[in-house]
């Protein structure tokens, strides 16, 4: 497992782009022009503004409401949703683990 010192995931209303929408992702570098992150093995490289960032790996699902779905904090897994549980044990990788209730794709605090 890649250890990293920052996560990010794409804000609300970034579309074109190689990352899924709630799925954190490991941050290598952050500049001014430029951020890479890790996806599926590879680096890739995106403008810093289409991500939200944070200095601890969320443990949280990411809920993202308008499409009606979740996805797993540790695997990136996406699951449809119908009601909004509390927590959810993830098919993927078994791990139990609560469902961000905050707005869409805000940052855990």
């Amino acid at each position: 497992m890649l250890r990293a010192d920052r996560w990010g995931r794409l804000r609300d209303g970034v579309r074109r782009c190689q990352l899924r929408r709630g799925a954190w992702y490991p941050v290598l570098r952050v500049g001014a022009d430029s951020a890479v992150v890790v996806v599926r093995h590879q680096s890739v490289i995106v403008p810093p503004s289409y991500l939200e960032i944070v200095v601890t790996r969320p443990s949280k699902w990411s809920l993202i409401a308008r499409e009606r779905y979740a996805v797993c904090p540790n695997c990136a897994e996406r699951v449809a949703l119908g009601a909004v549980p509390e927590r959810m044990r993830c098919g993927r990788c078994r791990g139990v683990f609560e469902v961000e209730l905050e707005p869409e794709l805000s940052a855990p605090h």
